[in-house]
């Protein structure tokens, strides 16, 4: 292949990224104020100012735990178009599934995991074009660094959701009443 021709489908491949994270960052998927939730994790990155808010609602099917992934906040186009993919992505998975995704997001958007292809599978493959730019990387690990918090403080050993909410209401509310939420920092 020449190098012309590799520098084209190069292009064509971050527009394509871009593409897609201007996308999620316009219109996100399962972003809300008000979403019912059983566990909420907030995270903050306090260089650049973005603010994430993660629900999870758990759902148990034939003993084990289906998640149900949301978010609100505020902040860059990048972190938003991470938090709506990550969420888009993890509806209906297993607590396995979504710790599987986690790490197999951060390899993407560090770029330690290579997207050759000429079309994005999934719309994670587009946190790649951000490993480009080391700054935004951590805009990029905000939402998945937040979730994973959240799913580490939250579930036990065996793999079963801890105490929550355990009210179909306004987690966030109810969290500010209830217990203190740890803070989450891309900083390290």
């Amino acid at each position: 292949m020449t190098e012309s021709l590799k520098s084209s489908q190069s292009v064509e491949l971050n527009a394509l990224y871009q593409e897609v994270i201007v996308d999620h960052s316009r219109n996100p998927r399962f972003k809300s104020k008000n979403m019912p939730c059983r566990f909420c994790q907030e995270g903050k990155n306090p260089l650049c100012g973005d603010n994430i808010t993660v629900y999870c609602q758990v759902e148990m099917k034939e003993k084990q735990p289906i998640l149900f992934v949301g978010f609100d906040g505020t902040g860059c186009s990048i972190s938003q178009a991470s938090a709506s993919i990550m969420c888009n992505s993890l509806q209906s998975v297993t607590l396995n599934e979504a710790r599987n995704l986690i790490h197999e997001a951060e390899k993407i958007y560090t770029g330690k995991t290579p997207v050759n292809s000429d079309d994005l599978e999934h719309d994670i493959e587009a946190l790649h074009g951000v490993s480009k730019f080391p700054v935004r990387v951590k805009c990029a690990a905000l939402p998945w660094k937040t979730l994973h918090l959240l799913l580490s403080d939250n579930f036990d050993e065996a793999g079963l959701p801890k105490q929550g909410c355990d009210k179909l209401i306004n987690c966030a509310q109810s969290a500010l009443n209830q217990r203190k939420l740890k803070i989450v920092s891309t900083e390290n």
